[in-house]
Parts: C-alpha cells; structure tokens; sequence
C-alpha cells in the first residue's frame, strides 16, 4: 500500500484563466428562476389580432348596411310592396305610435303626395261632394 507521502506533489489540473471570477455568474445564472410572463402577454398575442378584425369588420358591415339600405328599399318592386301589405296585419294605432313625425316631415310628405295627383276641378268636386264632413 501507498503511503500518502509518496504520492508526489504535482498539480496535474489546469484551471482556465478567469474561471473563478466567473463562477458567481455562472451558478447564479444555473439556480435563478426564470422570470415568469404576465398572463396578458401570451393573450395579446392571440386577442389582439382578433380584436383588430372585428373592428374592421364592425366599420365594414356598418358601412355597407347604411349605405344599400336605400337601394334595397328601392330595389323593391310595387307590386311586391303591395302584397306584403295586403297580407300583413298591420294596425294603424301601431304604426302611428311607432313613428314620430315632425312638421317640416309631413309638410314635405303633403307635397310629394299631392304634387303627384293629375285631378280636375270637376273631379275633385265629385270627391269633395262624396265624402263631405257631413257623413262623419
């Protein structure tokens, strides 16, 4: 067996220039937790470029209905317009009490009416005999 004193002195390691300065570092780097990310970040990621869409898309749908609800109402034949209402239950009171009209709203309502009707005196006569305000 050897004894420890015959065992010769040599240092047979090397050790890299500067590792001991480094070390702290190192071990710090090994052993410190990971920052954790806030729970908002991974759904940004995810719900932002959903959000951008559907603002798009509301701007989008709101532009295109405000602007084609006239010409869908135009587009809308007499005759089709005709047999809805007579086929609807509509009730005057109802629809009297679900639309508001202003002054200047029936005074032009008044002239587009009556600015279309072609009748003669004579005609208009008849009626005003017809439906005097007698009867009522």
């Amino acid at each position: 067996m050897k004894k420890l004193e015959d065992i010769s002195k040599k240092n047979i390691f090397e050790v890299p220039d500067g590792y001991f300065e480094k070390l702290p570092g190192i071990i710090q780097a090994r052993v410190a937790k990971p920052q954790p990310t806030p729970w908002f970040v991974p759904t940004l990621k995810f719900a932002l470029p959903i959000f951008a869409i559907l603002v798009v898309g509301i701007f989008w749908y709101s532009s295109q209905s405000q602007n084609t609800i006239e010409e869908q109402l135009a587009a809308i034949q007499t005759e089709q317009l005709v047999a809805y209402l007579d086929d609807a239950t509509l009730n005057f009171d109802d629809l009297t009490e679900s639309v508001t009209w202003s002054e200047d709203d029936l005074n032009e309502l008044e002239e587009k009416v009556f600015s279309s009707f072609e009748v003669s005196e004579t005609d208009l006569d008849l009626l005003l005999e017809e439906f005097s305000t007698e009867n009522f």
